[in-house]
């Protein structure tokens, strides 16, 4: 691989730059429109699902080794290379892989041919778009045109572009070969299209079809690899397909265009992915050329660019941040809440937070977030924890925080958008196992009101019972009667919002308010040591993360306690610190302890010590590897809620200070193994 002095990425207004294919880890870009989406990563591997529930994966994925994905193989002679450097690993003169907003494109040089492959979901319709130039890069000319035939012909490049993906079109990555023996086939269209059947439940269609004429095809994995692997498979080599179907194997689609190409002269391929063979003859009406397929690539360009350019970028200085501003951080919110992230599974809580991120991008969307996120509430007021998409079991784990989180979605999309209609929306309630049919609709504002009815039970430690859980979801040790002062702090911020909606619009609720905040700001202080809250109470009444906590440290030598850095920060985020003359001092003391005892370089650990032995009062957290995950890595999403909490608290310095540590691109990627664009959850490591 030919390098200069260069960085190895760059960030600009377009997108994200890589010019070295790294093989720390996969580097994704998630591409989607409201029906379909692709994860595909800077070395081409990928998988496509259905976007409806409930959903299908239109393509098969191994997330263990980047084998199976949307490849082009590039055949000049003996040597086989893609341009996404990845499956052939053959060393490229050049690479760069763009992720942006819309489509990923890669394009890699060797031997005088460059080949640019560009993968965009086209406005509608359950499908995906492949572009792919090649160029021969030899100068043309007048001299080796005119003068020099021999040398002209000499110049000439011919080589085979082969696009290939393995479909499945199951609603998992969990398939054996009866599934393919069984309950699927392959057909080849009237023009040239490669056709997947699955029979199993109703029939689903796949296609793989060209724009222009093929000279050959493949169907299936086995021929296509034939006594090698994806690495360098055979036919790719030989250049030699079957052209024939396939039973019983792993199914693929891939195509082999044979181009010559003078010096100077490129020439553009496309092809059409996705489901259902009504999308298929929409994407040929409305794609007949190359032209109106770029037409189509731009104009995507240009609606991301509208969606994710906000007013208020305008006054943050031209740099890293106001480019990752304009593209990535909004675009990681609509992933988030609308395209691919979430896979099969949909969180109560994760969604009202989705909410509260797209509002202010897109209402109408976040709007119908919320009238379905209303559905996933028992009439008791009880929340399920995750909703299957695909269709199978729900998580029902009773975690006591989800149900304060639609009040908080609801407020914060009606700032956001000024929608204050909202609210009178009816939406049923999930129907339960002693009841199979759904209690009559009422208003989100009445789901919201049974919602904290529901949640808000104390024990006798006086705070809000847990149940299953609260955020922090791998903290089970305290028991279903345990209790946390985080849930007295959400709870607390949520009978506020409760208080001001209701005054705002005059609607009713069943709380004394006043009261209710009092009990719950009185529970939170019988756990102040001084410096910091505890994290939690056990049925028993062992106290989680005081100044006596030091079990299960290990050999980390720590002494002290232990400290959690949820209850110091949401303490002000709730309001709690306002709550009397005194609080606003335990606030601050508090915020202190999170920058005395939890602030790294890195960012913000989300407890100190962490847990090198099993602690029966933490459960799960503790069992956790030290430095991964909720133990004690760098975590950023309570962090983010730091940074609000600093801002809250009037302290700018500190919440500018831990923003910067949170951006991604502050990062040494070669240490996080992480893409320096995408704000990721954690960082592992700890210390």
């Amino acid at each position: 691989m030919k390098t200069d002095n260069t960085s190895d990425w760059t960030l600009d207004e377009k997108g994200f730059t890589l010019k070295t294919p790294q093989l720390y880890r996969p580097w994704y870009n998630y591409i989607s429109n409201a029906e379909y989406g692709i994860k595909i990563s800077h070395l081409g591997d990928a998988y496509a699902t259905t976007l409806g529930n409930p959903r299908i994966a239109v393509s098969n994925y191994d997330f263990f080794h980047p084998s199976k994905g949307r490849f082009v193989f590039v055949r000049d002679g003996e040597t086989l290379w893609n341009p996404s450097f990845w499956p052939c690993k053959i060393p490229l003169d050049t690479y760069t892989c763009i992720h942006e907003s819309g489509a990923t494109t890669f394009s890699g040089e060797k031997n005088g041919i460059r080949v640019t492959q560009t993968i965009f979901v086209p406005e509608t319709g359950t499908a995906e778009i492949w572009l792919v130039t090649a160029e021969n890069t030899a100068e043309n000319t007048a001299e080796n045109t005119t003068h020099n035939t021999a040398a002209t012909k000499q110049a000439i490049k011919t080589i085979d572009i082969m696009p290939e993906m393995e479909f499945l079109l199951y609603n998992s990555f969990s398939v054996d070969p009866v599934y393919y023996s069984w309950y699927s086939d392959t057909r080849i269209d009237d023009r040239g299209a490669i056709l997947f059947e699955r029979r199993i439940g109703s029939l689903v269609t796949g296609f793989f079809a060209p724009l222009q004429k093929s000279d050959d095809l493949e169907t299936s994995l086995r021929r296509f690899l034939g006594n090698s692997d994806i690495s360098r498979p055979e036919a790719a080599a030989s250049g030699q397909f079957s052209d024939a179907m396939s039973g019983g194997d792993p199914y693929i689609g891939a195509f082999r265009n044979r181009i010559s190409l003078a010096p100077g002269e490129k020439r553009t391929l496309c092809w059409f992915a996705g489901t259902g063979l009504d999308t298929l003859a929409t994407l040929r009406a409305r794609f007949p050329d190359t032209g109106s397929v770029l037409v189509e690539l731009e104009k995507i360009r240009s609606q991301w660019k509208a969606k994710l350019d906000r007013p208020f970028f305008n006054n943050v200085p031209a740099g890293a941040y106001k480019n990752w501003l304009k593209t990535f951080f909004g675009y990681q919110l609509y992933q988030q809440s609308l395209g691919m992230v979430r896979g099969a599974w949909r969180g109560f809580r994760d969604v009202a937070q989705d909410i509260m991120g797209i509002a202010s991008y897109d209402g109408p969307a976040a709007r119908n977030l919320l009238l379905d996120l209303g559905t996933r509430m028992y009439a008791s007021g009880r929340c399920l924890r995750q909703w299957n998409t695909e269709g199978g079991a729900n998580d029902e784990r009773d975690f006591r925080d989800l149900p304060f989180w639609l009040v908080i979605a609801l407020e914060a999309y009606e700032r956001y958008t000024g929608d204050s209609s909202i609210y009178l929306e009816k939406v049923t309630y999930l129907a339960s196992a002693a009841n199979a049919t759904p209690a009559a609709a009422t208003t989100l504002w009445e789901h919201a009101i049974k919602g904290i009815e529901y949640a808000l039970q104390y024990g006798e430690h006086e705070l809000v019972k847990m149940g299953a859980g609260d955020w922090n979801d791998a903290l089970s040790g305290p028991g279903k009667e345990g209790g946390t002062t985080f849930l007295n702090e959400i709870a607390y911020f949520a009978l506020s919002l409760t208080d001001k909606i209701a005054q705002n619009h005059g609607y009713s609720h069943t709380f004394d308010i006043a009261s209710e905040k009092e009990r719950l700001y009185q529970g939170v202080l019988r756990y102040w040591n001084g410096s910091w809250f505890a994290r939690a109470v056990t049925e028993t009444g062992e106290i989680v993360g005081d100044a006596e906590d030091n079990s299960g440290t290990g050999d980390c030598g720590h002494t002290g306690g232990r400290v959690f850095l949820l209850p110091q920060i949401w303490f002000t985020i709730s309001g709690m610190g306002d709550h009397n003359s005194g609080s606003a001092a335990i606030a601050k003391l508090a915020l202190d302890t999170v920058i005395s005892k939890l602030e790294r370089p890195a960012g913000l650990i989300k407890c100190d010590p962490g847990y090198r032995e099993y602690d029966p009062k933490a459960g799960n957290l503790s069992a956790l590897a030290p430095g991964m995950a909720e133990n004690f890595a760098i975590y950023n999403h309570s962090a983010a809620f730091a940074v609000y909490a600093f801002l809250k608290a009037g302290r700018q310095l500190d919440a500018d200070r831990i923003r910067q540590k949170i951006l991604p691109f502050t990062k040494d990627w070669k240490k996080t193994k992480a893409e320096p664009f995408v704000l990721v959850n954690f960082y592992n490591g700890g210390y």
